[in-house]
């Protein structure tokens, strides 16, 4: 039965990827109204960051969830993450005042009431179009999902985490010493530094809390924290870094896998990550959903050509050994080159 779950889930996903492409779209008419440099920076974070919506659309399809609003909000809230990420990281700004009330705009659009902000006030560059239309569509959205009330509490706790961590990890020369000085008071021991920061870089969680708003409430937003945040999210993340080493390595940009003294104790970081995400997705109410999830991170990060240019391709197999993963790998191999993932 499980096995017919998630082919279903899958056959799903791949319909939803149209969907996507058309909320992106719209967002890109919408971009073309900024002026330069935003405008440069906003096509550039949805052509080049298109994967991140794609990914994250999958729990649009959760069981109960209201596809169309759910699909909406996250589609808002990635876009806005990935435009603020390049608007900290592309512009030569490195002002942290400025950075944290650019992500006052992240944080209101998780809250379905209360004032906006000036979102660039602090920023050299300005606009009235497109962020703060982002920031309305998301707000728009929740509202629309009838139990996000029940979970607000923890999108708004993700969403401090994810800023608190694009805030800092854009300061220049100090951001190492200020990130480890933030997770030693913020986290418990146990983990790696880089391990909690990597867990607060994913939005993962956010978008489940979005799909359990549409329905009845069944998961505690306990349950939420404790399988995602750290280990599904840290997953995640720890993953998109593996197969950006090349990049960062050449830009001097921060990767948290830099910090694992060799390959050997970074794959077994990794194996950690991925049976506890495992272990903790199994006891959710919809297993099946979430070992999909975990088993689709390891195929679309392991699938990617930056993988096998890195010779990371042994480090993939080893992780999706005695999983799913081991089928979706070359399925999503076989969709990137047709075209359908990007």
């Amino acid at each position: 039965m499980g096995t017919l779950k998630r082919f279903f889930l899958i056959a799903d996903y791949l319909t939803l990827i149209r969907q996507v492409r058309r909320e992106l779209h719209m967002w890109s008419a919408l971009a073309e109204q900024l002026p330069s440099p935003l405008r440069e920076q906003a096509r550039a974070s949805l052509r080049d960051k298109e994967f991140h919506c794609l990914g994250g659309a999958v729990y649009a399809l959760y069981p109960g969830a209201a596809r169309h609003k759910v699909l909406r909000a996250i589609v808002a809230l990635q876009t806005i993450s990935d435009y603020l990420d390049n608007l900290c990281d592309r512009l030569q700004v490195f002002d942290e005042s400025a950075f944290r009330t650019l992500h006052l705009s992240f944080q209101d659009a998780l809250r379905t009431d209360g004032p906006s902000h000036r979102y660039y006030a602090e920023y050299p560059y300005t606009e009235q179009v497109y962020l703060p239309r982002l920031v309305r569509v998301c707000q728009e959205s929740l509202r629309c999902l009838p139990h996000y009330g029940a979970y607000q509490e923890a999108a708004l706790y993700l969403g401090e985490q994810y800023c608190q961590l694009q805030v800092l990890k854009h300061l220049g020369p100090q951001r190492e010493q200020l990130l480890k000085e933030w997770i030693d008071r913020s986290f418990p021991a146990g983990l790696r530094w880089q391990e909690w920061a990597a867990a607060c870089g994913s939005t993962l969680a956010i978008f489940f809390c979005f799909a359990l708003a549409s329905s009845e409430p069944r998961v505690t937003p306990e349950a939420v924290l404790d399988a995602y945040f750290p280990w599904i999210q840290g997953l995640h993340i720890l993953l998109d870094y593996v197969i950006d080493q090349d990049e960062d390595a050449r830009h001097g940009d921060l990767n948290f896998t830099f910090y694992y003294p060799s390959r050997r104790q970074l794959s077994t970081a990794l194996q950690v990550f991925a049976a506890e995400s495992r272990s903790r997705a199994a006891n959710l109410p919809n297993p099946e959903f979430h070992l999909t999830v975990v088993d689709g991170l390891l195929a679309l990060y392991g699938s990617d050509p930056k993988a096998k240019l890195q010779n990371h391709t042994a480090l993939f197999r080893r992780l999706s050994r005695g999983s799913y993963a081991a089928y979706y790998l070359p399925a999503c191999a076989i969709l990137r080159r047709l075209g359908v993932l990007s």
